[in-house]
Parts: C-alpha cells; structure tokens; sequence
C-alpha cells in the first residue's frame, strides 16, 4: 500500500519506529506533487479514546473541499494507520480505500487490537489514522490526520502466591542501532511455584524469538518505547511489568 502511495502526495519526514532485528522499519511515504487543484481535507475521529480489548472503535470521518469551499464528491481517499509516525497493522480500518459522498464526507471505522493479558497497565498507545486524496487529480492535496489513544486494560488485583515480573536493561538509554540487554533474573514466582514461561515485548510492533530470562534487541529509529516483560508460573498464574525507552540518534 506504502508503494501505491510513493509518487503521489507530500506529508512529513517519519521519525517513528519499527524495529526488530530482522524486519527494517516502513515509513509512511511522503505526499506531493504539482497540480492546479486545490483541496482541503479534515479528519475527526469520535471518540479519540478507546480500549485495545479488540472490539472498540472509532468513527473516523473525513472532508473534502474544493478552493470554493464546495463538497468534493466521488473522490477516493487511501487510509493507513501509523503508530510512532511509521505504518503498522495496530488494529484494523474498515476499509484501506474509501470514497466521499455528495457531501464530500467519507467514513471509515478503526478497531483497536486485543491486549495481551501481560499489557495490562501498560501506557497507551497513540495510533494516527492517515488520510489522502489519491488520483491525478488531487496531486496538490496533502494528507491529514488524526490521533486515537488505544489503552490496554488496567492490571487486575493480584492473586495470592503470583509471580513477580522485575527487569533491568542496559544500556538504560540505548542510541539508535545499539544492542539492548534485558535481564529478568530477579523476578520470583510464588512459594511452592515456578515460573514456565516469558513473554517479550520491545514495543516497536515486531515479532521476536525471545522466550526466557534474558532477552536483547536493537532499535532501528529514535522514539519512545514500552518494553514489556510478562511471566507464568506452573499454576498459570501471570505477571507483567513494563520499561519505558527513549532511543536517541
């Protein structure tokens, strides 16, 4: 979809982030390209706020306007969602292409993931819902946008003898390309416990191979991000802990 876009319309320098070790991070192209027409699009999204608990949604409504002020009908709109200015497949659009009717209004609707039990209390994450005009006709026309906070659910009360997720990274603030080593030794399962299995998260929306204690990852753009570390014991029983990072240049 990314490359669809390339030749067409201007937006901005991405300084997001994908990373992981072995999957390069996909910007969102730039946006521009001559053209007498002159165009203005707003997007408003209602409401700005949801739950990733994989059901809620956004109503994401989009206008067109010819240099008159006129509604533009019939015009076609590309949607992509980013997440740290960069595409990613956080959640789900109604529809990657939609079109404006009579009224130069277009709606599609975002639907927030399912959270993983472990990024219960986790910060929430800002997803950008990107819209542009696309055809010849609309070259001059640049893409906007709009914000929706996904929030993970908050973190349920703690059974008795539940384990204790605690991670310490280094370096503690990582430059970009920089190996991060993660160190989970001092988390505790409950008495009479053990703890069975580890779960990772860089927070950059890509997979990783990481299953135990100890974990590493490199970060391939500058941005803020929210590791997450979760651990089940024998009994099933889960905790989960998160780190904030800044990789800087």
């Amino acid at each position: 979809m990314a490359k669809l876009l390339i030749s067409r319309l201007s937006l901005f320098v991405v300084l997001g982030a994908t990373a992981a070790c072995t999957v390069h991070k996909q910007e969102i192209p730039d946006f521009s390209g001559p053209s007498g027409y002159a165009l203005s699009l707003a997007v408003a999204a209602t409401p700005d706020r949801i739950s990733q608990d994989g059901v809620s949604q956004s109503r994401v409504v989009a206008t067109l306007r010819d240099s008159n002020g006129k509604a533009v009908p019939n015009a076609a709109l590309q949607v992509l969602t980013a997440v740290n200015s960069s595409l990613s497949n956080f959640g789900t659009v109604s529809a990657p292409t939609v079109y404006t009717g009579s009224d130069g209004k277009a709606t599609v609707f975002y639907t927030a993931p399912a959270a993983s039990p472990f990024m219960a209390g986790a910060p929430s994450t800002r997803v950008s819902i990107y819209i542009s005009p696309v055809g010849t006709d609309y070259q001059s026309a640049t893409a906007e946008h709009v914000d929706i906070l996904v929030t993970p659910p908050p973190v349920p009360v703690a059974g008795v003898g539940s384990p204790v997720a605690s991670v310490t990274m280094n370096p503690a603030s990582p430059k970009v390309g920089q190996v991060v080593l993660f160190d989970a030794s001092a988390r505790t399962a409950g008495t009479g416990h053990r703890l069975s299995s580890y779960y990772w998260s860089f927070g950059d929306s890509q997979t990783n191979d990481e299953h135990g204690s100890d974990a590493s990852h490199v970060y391939l753009a500058i941005g803020t991000y929210s590791m997450i570390l979760g651990v089940v014991d024998d009994a099933g029983q889960m905790s989960s802990t998160f780190r904030t990072i800044v990789v800087t240049p």
